[in-house]
């Protein structure tokens, strides 16, 4: 099948007799009248559910349309998308070791690294992955290497082909944050990642109404990736599955619309005084737009960020003046919504680690949503003019 049918498809075959829409199976337990049956299906020898901690009808087709849209073997559900990085990151590495990650990833990918693995003898190195040279001497005995397609929020884009390439080498697993591009826009296996992570909780639900994450990739890694989230209780409950499998059916149909109105706007924003700079891959100027061009052929998705003079007061009194577009800690719902990152995604970074990594006190990053691109450019263009009258 080609790409927008899989996405109304995936994960799922019926037969006759079937219901059209899946059914929600709300039970965390299954009975059994035989030992050896129980024992079978524990073992992974017998297909089907013990326990909604390992496995649950709902979660499993949610894993399964995942894996279909990237390509991967076996897919595995969590209950958010940190939790299902966090499983990933265990899965390779599951003792102290050197972990890579892009230094410009999501504020909280750093604070687990940071905070919460850091303490238990893992080193952290932190890589300009815009720098082959660097990421190439970071690898050196590392346990995985961790990046983004679209990095969250001044959504840059870095050579994943090349950096698999180098990772490959040295027999280093590259883990791949493709929330932001989606599997319609961007399939890292077939660039030479090993495994995929989404949360779920964005694009893939796509109505910001569930919390959900979802790991791919090879047939062995994800079965021990299921047995760590299984052990640390990170499970995705069947209806925040059901309601992500009902909003990935759509996600090829949303994402163009995304798409197109992130470049609207950020045309838009390139244009008002007060707007210091637009961070999109794919706008003219941008250091990423040959990469993105070649690797996001089809677009770069809905997200966006912009730096505007003034800091942190002129982004309050823009987000007071908006009369369509709203501030929201979150992305990638049907609704346009900005978020300041000082407070949101990299609040736990210091202001002056802020700095360094290009989140200014004016940054400003914006999901666009489904809404006419005029409504949406009027509502910038009246909430920054008039801040500068």
């Amino acid at each position: 099948m080609r790409p927008d049918s899989r996405a109304v498809h995936s994960g799922r075959e019926l037969r006759a007799r079937d219901p059209l829409a899946p059914p929600l199976v709300q039970s965390a337990v299954y009975v059994y009248d035989d030992l050896d049956d129980y024992d079978a299906v524990a073992a992974g020898r017998e297909p089907g559910h013990i326990y909604a901690r390992y496995s649950n009808y709902n979660t499993d087709m949610l894993a399964a349309a995942v894996a279909e849209l990237e390509g991967a073997e076996a897919g595995v559900a969590a209950a958010s998308g940190m939790a299902a990085i966090f499983t990933a990151l265990l899965t390779f590495a599951p003792r102290p070791a050197p972990i890579v990650v892009t230094a410009d990833a999501y504020g909280v990918t750093l604070a687990l690294l940071r905070e919460e693995l850091a303490p238990l003898g893992y080193e952290v190195r932190e890589v300009d992955t815009s720098d082959l040279g660097a990421v190439e001497r970071a690898l050196g005995g590392a346990a995985v290497l961790h990046c983004e397609t679209i990095t969250n929020p001044l959504c840059r884009v870095c050579d994943l082909e090349a950096i698999c390439r180098l990772a490959s080498v040295r027999g280093v697993p590259v883990l791949v944050d493709n929330t932001f591009a989606t599997p319609v826009l961007c399939r890292p296996l077939g660039l030479g990642a090993t495994a995929v992570i989404h949360s779920a909780t964005k694009y893939l639900g796509g109505h910001s109404d569930l919390l959900a994450g979802v790991l791919v990739g090879g047939r062995e890694v994800i079965e021990r990736a299921r047995q760590h989230l299984a052990h640390t209780g990170g499970a995705l409950g069947p209806f925040e599955a059901w309601l992500a499998l009902r909003g990935l059916r759509t996600l090829h149909l949303r994402m163009r619309r995304h798409n197109d109105n992130a470049l609207e706007i950020a045309g838009c924003l390139a244009r008002l005084p007060g707007v210091e700079a637009v961070h999109h891959p794919l706008i003219e100027g941008s250091p990423c737009q040959p990469i993105a061009q070649r690797l996001l052929p089809e677009g770069a998705g809905g997200m966006l960020a912009f730096d505007l003079a003034g800091g942190r007061q002129a982004v309050q009194e823009m987000v007071s003046r908006f009369r369509l577009v709203r501030f929201a800690a979150s992305l990638a719902g049907v609704e346009t919504t900005v978020s300041y990152p000082a407070l949101t995604s990299h609040r736990d970074l210091s202001s002056g680690e802020r700095m360094s990594k290009g989140v200014t006190p004016g940054t400003v990053r914006v999901s666009a949503g489904l809404e006419d691109p005029v409504d949406l450019k009027e509502d910038f263009e009246r909430s920054i003019a008039s801040l500068h009258r």
